[in-house]
């Protein structure tokens, strides 16, 4: 890739794909040394032509404080100024030459003490932005490094060349006015040192027919002689398998002894990758991965030879407070609340969501229609921002389909980089901030207490209700008089019966509630509930 060393105004003109920007990867954990460099940043609201701006951006000295990860219009006392300047999102950008509102935003900093030995060893310096709201130019110690159009996915450049022999260095951020509903760098800014041989990418294919797992390795490394692969044990102690390879091979696996994995059972494995060269340097990551045999038809969605019940709410991630810099709290109050009410998808609307919120419907067991930014129309932006989406996520078990294609050339792009995967659209499910004030949303098993005892329908695909109680009570004048409770084992998608004894008067209730605490409720947390009317 020719590495671009001076910035162009051009390229906000239609708008084009990035420049000098590294290839978007999966998520994973790496030993790589990393600094993060989020928290107090300087930034500075400014109004001129696109091309005084690019100008004036590394050489910009006057400052006022902001945070980051954050948004400009709610940084306090001075927010004012920036939500006049911000605030104010228009659907059609400005012609080149007109002036336009943009911000400027700067951060120094000193190398951490393995960065600075990484460095000396000759590895190259990523400098990472999270997310941020429009197109965005960057400058290290007075150097251009890249442009980027959109921000939802990472966007990471080399610096390695950028950064002077001095103690103290300086990122400088020119970021354009842009149609989103807030602005800023709203995730995690970060520089990483990746060894001259590292992996670019992993994309593990891991499927499972119902008796044993199958896996399927895809690896992109820059250099290297060697690559080993590892899949621990659900407790990331057991080495159930390893291979070794080429650079470029691809490492299979069958007949592994995994659970497979669904959003009623979440089953995860750790997936280990070292890419060795010829000095001993190892470059490793690691990343949760699920088995699923995935199956799509024009009439529905099947994960291990069952077609899911798609109860879904869709989720577009803008806080109330905080905008579209959305916390790990947040993340985990959504996924939490999905599963206290019974739903079991969440269609990714607008743009992708936060790496950590999938990483989250992995481990809590959520399906994800995902999406990729919708910021700009068709053209070389808007096919980048589409194989970001599908290179970050595509190693998710919980992303069971893509909403990304407006048209057959997107279409192919998508199967391109994932075959595995159906495109998706036209859900209808509601929009996850407007339910949110409805108890059991959706209810995974239905009770209707009738004279004799109580009818029960499992709604799930892969569960029973084995490990449900059903407790049963009389209720009178707002009292509970009487309880019972019972057990019954239904299978997924079958109707069970159990009968009861009621005593003659009350209104007759039945709550479905777990007999086991999980990550997102306790024992005892109540899934259902029915009841009839107290005998006339």
């Amino acid at each position: 890739m020719m590495h671009i060393l001076e910035p162009d105004v051009a390229w906000l003109r239609d708008p084009g794909a990035s420049v000098n920007r590294l290839q978007v990867h999966a998520t994973w954990r790496s030993r790589r040394p990393i600094q993060m460099l989020s928290s107090t940043w300087q930034v500075r609201a400014v109004v001129g032509t696109a091309a005084e701006l690019i100008e004036r951006a590394p050489l910009q000295r006057e400052f006022e404080a902001t945070s980051v990860p954050g948004v400009l219009e709610s940084d306090g006392s001075q927010a004012g100024e920036k939500t006049e300047l911000f605030s104010r999102a228009r659907a059609d950008r400005p012609l080149l030459g007109d002036r336009v509102r943009a911000s400027i935003l700067r951060r120094e900093f000193s190398l951490d003490a393995p960065l600075k030995d990484a460095g000396e060893r000759g590895w190259m310096m990523a400098l990472t932005f999270g997310g941020f709201s429009g197109p965005l130019y960057a400058w290290v110690d007075g150097t251009f490094v890249g442009f980027c159009p959109d921000g939802f996915i990472p966007a990471a450049f080399d610096v390695t060349e950028a950064l002077e022999p001095t103690q103290t260095h300086a990122i400088s951020v020119l970021l354009m006015d842009s149609p989103v509903c807030c602005h800023g760098l709203f995730r995690e800014v970060s520089l990483e040192a990746r060894p001259p041989a590292h992996l670019r990418d992993v994309f593990p294919v891991a499927s499972h027919d119902g008796t044993s797992g199958s896996l399927r390795l895809a690896v992109e490394a820059s250099g290297g002689v060697r690559v080993r692969a590892a899949l621990l044990g659900e407790a990331q102690q057991e080495e159930l398998w390893s291979a070794v390879g080429a650079p470029g091979d691809q490492l299979t696996a069958r007949g592994l002894n995994v659970i497979g994995w669904s959003a009623e059972e979440p089953a995860l494995y750790t997936l280990v990758v070292t890419l060795g060269d010829q000095d001993g340097t190892e470059d490793t990551i690691a990343l949760r991965i699920g088995f699923r045999d995935l199956v799509a038809s024009p009439k529905d969605v099947s994960l291990g030879g069952r077609a899911l019940v798609l109860r879904g709410v869709r989720r577009d991630e803008c806080h109330t407070r905080t905008g579209l810099a959305v916390g790990l709290p947040e993340m985990l109050e959504d996924v939490v609340w999905c599963k206290r009410n019974g739903v079991n998808t969440v269609a990714v609307s607008h743009a992708p969501a936060h790496a950590r919120f999938y990483e989250l419907a992995d481990e809590y067991g959520l399906y994800i229609i995902d999406c990729a930014s919708t910021m700009h129309g068709a053209g070389a932006a808007r096919d980048e921002a589409i194989e970001a989406a599908v290179r970050r996520d595509r190693a998710h078990p919980s992303v069971i389909a893509w909403a990304v294609g407006e048209s057959d050339a997107q279409d192919s792009l998508t199967r391109a980089l994932d075959p595995t995967r159906p495109e998706y659209t036209g859900t209808g499910f509601p929009e996850l901030d407007r339910v949110r004030g409805k108890e059991l949303h959706y209810a995974p098993v239905s009770v209707a207490p009738s004279y004799s005892g109580v009818t029960v329908r499992n709604r799930m695909t892969f569960t029973s209700t084995s490990d449900l109680e059903f407790l049963c009570r009389i209720v009178e004048d707002g009292q509970v008089t009487w309880e019972y409770p019972a057990f019954l084992d239904v299978a997924p998608g079958e109707t069970g019966f159990f009968p009861v004894e009621w005593p003659a008067s009350g209104m007759r209730e039945v709550s479905v509630r777990l007999s086991y605490g999980t990550g997102w409720a306790p024992a005892g947390f109540e899934i259902g509930r029915g009841f009839m009317p107290a005998p006339a």
